[in-house]
């Protein structure tokens, strides 16, 4: 086995051996087939990579012993993005939720809108409400997240927040602005919308310059927005912008959206990273 990553919430470095949680050795001993003497990363949450080696497996309990931090190339994202998203199809979230994290993308923020066909709990076919509920939903998106930053070589795994709906989620968005007050960052607030008078980012930019640190990009769902939810976002200070002239599915939209606020803000044009 080549070494790989794999996240943990911690890693305790102030001993020499310790067990990995459950789950993660599991994973190790019965998927992987891993061995003793096999060396392996560990991502823990505070964004330092540790390499590791096991020492010792046996029913479901794998230990490691500490070898040292790992200097990682830096491949954070400058520029801090939120990506508000309007829930879709499971399959389909789980795909986003990877792609979004391969791109950069620093929040997701999901949410049920008008239009939406899926929500955050699901009804057995008796009616009552099942135990997938929305915290199990972020526990999925957040472990499918934590395996594309392993895969993609960043160090920190995007934080996930659900809402109700786009209200709530425009309410939360205007509650953190007061509460950062005066010195918070320009934020850049842009919202997809199939319209053929809609801007493009790249004239976007030639409005609001270079110097963009944050970037609040909604995305609404396959049906698309309705009236009074592309009122509210303007009213509450996003700009309307097109992806194209083609009709795409939420999942290449999200990535096209991410993409091109990279390109425009962020750090997609920059060269000379080596893995």
């Amino acid at each position: 086995m080549t070494r790989r990553c794999f996240f943990v919430p911690e890693v305790a470095s102030n001993t020499q051996v310790f067990e990995l949680p459950p789950p993660l050795s599991r994973q190790l001993e019965s998927v992987l087939r891993a061995k003793p003497g096999q060396s392996i990363e560990l991502l823990d949450g505070q964004g330092s990579v540790w390499e590791c080696l096991i020492t010792g497996i046996s029913r479901g309990r794998v230990s490691v012993s500490l070898i040292g931090k790992l200097n990682r190339p830096e491949r954070e994202s400058p520029l801090a993005i939120t990506l508000g998203l309007a829930i879709a199809r499971p399959d389909t979230m789980d795909l986003i939720v990877r792609q979004a994290t391969e791109m950069g993308v620093l929040r997701l923020a999901v949410f049920r809108a008008a239009r939406s066909q899926y929500g955050f709990s699901e009804r057995s076919e008796k009616g009552e409400r099942s135990g997938k509920t929305a915290e199990k939903k972020k526990d999925r998106w957040f472990k499918i997240a934590s395996e594309a930053v392993c895969q993609c070589g960043r160090t920190r795994v995007p934080e996930t927040q659900i809402f109700d709906d786009l209200t709530h989620f425009l309410t939360f968005v205007e509650d953190e602005k007061e509460a950062e007050g005066p010195h918070r960052p320009h934020t850049l607030k842009i919202f997809a919308l199939e319209h053929e008078s809609c801007s493009g980012l790249l004239s976007l930019r030639g409005q609001m310059g270079p110097d963009i640190r944050r970037v609040l990009a909604v995305l609404g769902p396959e049906g698309g927005w309705d009236k009074t939810e592309s009122s509210a976002l303007i009213e509450a200070g996003f700009t309307p912008v097109c992806l194209g002239p083609r009709i795409l599915r939420v999942e290449t939209a999200a990535v096209a959206l991410v993409s091109s606020i990279q390109l425009q803000w962020g750090d997609v044009d920059q060269l000379g990273i080596t893995n």
